[in-house]
């Protein structure tokens, strides 16, 4: 498959997903030329989807923004390429969020889906590609999920039924109380 190839699949992909697809080619495009680092998954390519499947499966792209905004493209799991430091899978809840105590308050954390089971991930600063989760805020302080205490200031993600807590600035290490 060469450039001309992907742009006119893009063009004929159906109206749901030609915006997005457009925007994916202008990130992995200069001047409608094939930016280097993907010419040769694009050579072996029967398809755009293939192309963008040999993309997201590759590493080495992980934590560009063509790889975030592919992953986003079809809502693919990508939790899995990045290595947390702590999960916690199989919450339940009662709510339509995952419940973040901070003080006498609680605050309801948003897991990006309507499931009443989440998954809780903490990574370091710069642990994952913040690009392809949604940001919700960031919360500092104390603060209490799953029985586990945290002590810093955290920035709060969401995908796909995960809530994902970043590292900014570390206080203490969570614990379990």
């Amino acid at each position: 498959m060469n450039v001309q190839q992907l742009k006119s699949e893009i063009e004929a992909a159906s109206l749901a997903d030609r915006a997005v697809l457009s925007k994916l080619y202008l990130y992995l495009t200069v001047a409608d030329l094939i930016k280097p680092e993907y010419a040769d998954a694009l050579a072996a390519a029967e398809g755009y989807q293939d192309f963008l499947n040999a993309v997201f499966m590759d590493e080495t792209y992980k934590n560009t923004l063509e790889w975030a905004e592919i992953a986003k493209l079809k809502r693919r799991n990508w939790l899995s390429f990045f290595e947390p430091e702590m999960l916690i899978q199989n919450l339940r809840m009662k709510t339509e969020g995952l419940p973040i105590q901070m003080g006498s308050g609680v605050v309801l954390a948003p897991t990006g889906s309507r499931d009443n089971i989440a998954n809780l991930y903490v990574f370091k600063n710069g642990g994952f590609n913040r690009q392809a989760a949604e940001f919700v805020t960031s919360i500092a302080g104390t603060l209490t999920i799953a029985d586990w205490e945290f002590f810093g200031i955290y920035g709060l993600y969401k995908y796909r039924g995960s809530v994902i807590l970043e590292e900014w600035e570390l206080e203490a290490p969570p614990h379990h109380v």
